[in-house]
């Protein structure tokens, strides 16, 4: 095989190189590997053998305890006092036992039932109801050899087997420590071994299992070793472990197959031999083969493509096979030249036509009410003295310049938006005189947030134009706040209430549908601000609780942090109008 390319030359050479030591060490690490993972699959068993002792060790005294409540609740005690002392006849006291037994082991699921004796009538058997099957069952085979074992048994407890069914007994004494019956609970193994059972499934091993005198009696467990070993038998290993306190001995063997334990060891080590044997002679081969057709025009094209990333626009790469790489690089060459067009021509293009619809849109401020206020300047001023006429012009020209929208500023910080919302108010308020009420709040906060120019005075004119003026008068409330990062702005009438007919007519303003020339200025609002904020504004209107209409504007925290001291305080001394 001819290599016409130098690189890969040497990466066949280093591959040469590299297949001896790679035997070698193959060799030494699958030894460690496997020896490890042998390791590891015999600590999984022991870990497992040890939390499922730990389990069922963990219920036999669960089992235990509750038996000595029996003698630590007293009720048994009181029960069969009160009826040797004769305050109590026999079928109150058989009643309040059975009453705790139910009560106390019922429902508990270890045991599948509960029963009790006094030493003097022993065949006198009380049990509780939920458990009457196995009681019976007990009675008939077991409580001959329960009430022998009472006569020697101290206060420890005993398990003990009888046919296939396991026993808790122990002997109740009273305060002055005189045994006056016996308490015998049967025990549910499949409940109290289900850990060793659950394990003994997980590795198919056979289980020897004993509990008290119950269990793999013939097992000599004194004389076992403990935990994980060998035992000789080529095809088992065994783990052991026992344990004898003074209520309960237990002993759990386990018994599992090396082929279960180490099988799946094996078949991977023959696996990673054979595919090592096999991929040896085809890896030189593939990995000249990858370098060269794959790997080197791929790392080509994530160059190229971390170019335009970096805003290098218009790269091509030099691919021009024949096969789906050459057809890939020509395809990015192709995509990359169009991308150069695309940013030089439509998106420019798309930036400017933007600019230009939020321009005229600026634009399009409704001028009648400059008409209403030039006739109440004439109207002023035949009634009234110079002072008002001057406080009128000076509105006048806060309105003209802010419609002028001077240096052809989209946003503007809310301050001068408040002096135009009080310039407009004054002239309404000459308009509607004592007819009108006017309350402002604005957080000194948020005067240097910057919105769309000409937002406040068209919500003010669509506030009186289709609310105080219907009504004759009315109130009008101005709030603006910063909450949540974002700034609030809400516009109160309180004059004629909105019809269904308004309400349709506004949706379609809110919605940008100006053709029916109803709302313009809601319109105009909804639609610069779909442009400059995309849906990070909010537009709404409503009608509170008291009726009235409210117009509720939510917009981005915008700052004017480029606004310097002498501006704020050349905006704070200029232009002041008097308010309502």
């Amino acid at each position: 095989m001819k290599l016409k390319s130098i690189r890969a030359q040497i990466l066949a050479i280093v591959l040469v190189c590299y297949l001896t030591p790679t035997l070698l060490l193959g060799e030494y690490m699958g030894r460690v590997f496997f020896a490890d993972l042998q390791e590891k699959t015999e600590q999984a068993l022991t870990s497992g053998a040890e939390h499922a002792r730990t389990l069922t060790v963990r219920l036999i005294e669960q089992a235990v305890t509750l038996s000595k409540d029996a003698t630590y609740d007293g009720e048994l005690t009181q029960a069969f006092s009160a009826y040797a002392a004769g305050t109590m006849n026999e079928g109150e006291a058989m009643r309040a036992a059975r009453t705790y037994l139910e009560r106390k082991y019922g429902r508990e699921p270890l045991f599948t039932f509960a029963a009790c004796f006094p030493c003097n009538v022993p065949d006198k058997l009380i049990y509780s109801r939920s458990g009457f099957d196995r009681a019976q069952v007990y009675q008939r085979g077991a409580h001959e050899r329960v009430k022998r074992l009472g006569e020697t048994l101290d206060t420890r407890c005993l398990f003990i087997q009888e046919g296939e069914d396991v026993y808790l007994i122990r002997n109740l004494y009273n305060l002055r420590m005189e045994r006056y019956g016996m308490l015998v609970l049967g025990v549910e193994m499949d409940t109290m071994l289900s850990a060793v059972t659950e394990l003994a499934g997980e590795w198919d091993a056979q289980t020897d299992v004993r509990v008290g005198d119950a269990g793999a009696l013939a097992v000599d467990w004194e004389a076992l070793p403990r935990g994980l070993y060998d035992a000789g038998d080529a095809g088992t290993i065994t783990y052991v472990q026992y344990e004898k306190t003074r209520d309960y001995a237990l002993g759990l063997r386990l018994t599992v197959g090396k082929s279960r334990v180490y099988g799946e060891i094996e078949a991977f080590r023959r696996m990673m031999m054979g595919l090592f044997l096999l991929l040896i002679p085809a890896m030189a081969l593939i990995l000249w083969y990858v370098n060269r057709r794959i790997v080197r025009p791929i790392t080509i094209l994530s160059q190229a493509s971390r170019r335009i990333e970096a805003g290098e626009w218009g790269v091509t790469v030099p691919m021009r096979g024949g096969d789906e790489l050459g057809d890939l690089g020509r395809a990015f060459s192709g995509m990359s030249t169009k991308i150069a067009h695309l940013i030089d021509k439509t998106y420019k293009e798309e930036i400017a036509l933007r600019d230009a619809r939020i321009q005229a849109m600026q634009s399009r401020i409704n001028p009648h009410f400059i008409n209403n206020a030039l006739e109440s300047i004439n109207w002023q001023a035949r009634m009234e003295g110079s002072r008002t006429v001057s406080a009128m012009v000076e509105s006048l020209s806060v309105l003209l310049n802010a419609s002028m929208a001077k240096g052809n500023r989209r946003m503007v910080p809310l301050r001068e938006e408040a002096d135009v919302a009080r310039a407009y108010l004054y002239f309404i308020g000459q308009r509607f005189g004592d007819r009108l009420s006017v309350t402002q709040e604005i957080e000194a906060a948020a005067l240097e947030c910057l919105l769309p120019l000409l937002t406040l005075q068209p919500l003010l004119e669509n506030a009186v134009e289709h609310g105080i003026a219907p009504a004759g008068g009315g109130e009008i409330a101005l709030t603006c706040a910063l909450e949540g990062g974002m700034l609030h702005i809400r516009v109160c009438n309180g004059g004629r209430a909105l019809s269904g007919e308004d309400r349709a007519r506004i949706d379609l303003a809110l919605s940008g549908d100006t053709q029916g020339g109803h709302h313009l200025g809601l319109a105009n609002i909804a639609s610069r601000l779909r442009l400059i904020y995309g849906g990070r504004a909010h537009i709404a209107v409503t009608q509170d609780g008291q009726g009235r209409t409210v117009v509720a504007l939510r917009i981005p925290n915008l700052c004017n942090p480029s606004q310097s001291e002498a501006e704020k305080q050349q905006n704070s001394t200029t232009n002041r109008i008097p308010e309502q």
